[in-house]
């Protein structure tokens, strides 16, 4: 039996050079605004010299790695619906913290001069865990009668 693959929906933000003060990116919900100078509300990010370092950043904040109250605002909290993965020196992707196609409804904005999201929605999520689960236990429940069925077999043979 052939267990239905679940894949994890995801988007790439690309910068095309520096980004721009007080302007935002928004993925799953979760507002992040870029400042050149810091301030601790939840979600500021601090524009780094290139776009890169901005991506580092920001990438930072979506994670909460380290880097609280320098690179990003103490304040921030961890996005509750993806997480930033690959960062280049020009793009950060980001991907769905619930694999299959649910992901596909997580909604990607942004209001940067110099940045875009590659849609309007994170993409590409496949298959339903709900589905990945039952196919499981499905299996898992075949394999537990064909166990109980040699197990009395085992023991009717041992009987002669």
């Amino acid at each position: 039996m052939d267990i239905t693959a679940v894949v994890a929906a995801f988007g790439t933000l690309t910068s095309a050079g520096v980004f721009t003060d007080t302007q935002t990116i928004v993925v799953g919900g979760k507002t992040y605004t870029t400042q050149t100078t810091l301030t601790n509300v939840d979600g500021n990010v601090l524009i780094g010299a290139d776009a890169s370092t901005t991506l580092a950043n920001l990438k930072a904040a979506i994670n909460l790695d380290a880097g609280s109250g320098t690179l990003y605002a103490a304040a921030t909290t961890v996005n509750p619906h993806v997480k930033a993965t690959t960062k280049t020196a020009t793009t950060l992707k980001v991907v769905s913290k619930v694999p299959g196609a649910i992901g596909n409804l997580i909604a990607t904005t942004e209001t940067q001069t110099n940045a875009s999201w590659g849609a309007a929605t994170l993409a590409s999520g496949a298959g339903s865990i709900a589905t990945a689960i039952a196919e499981t236990l499905v299996g898992a429940q075949l394999n537990a009668e064909v166990e109980s069925i040699l197990r009395r077999l085992d023991a009717d043979s041992e009987a002669f």
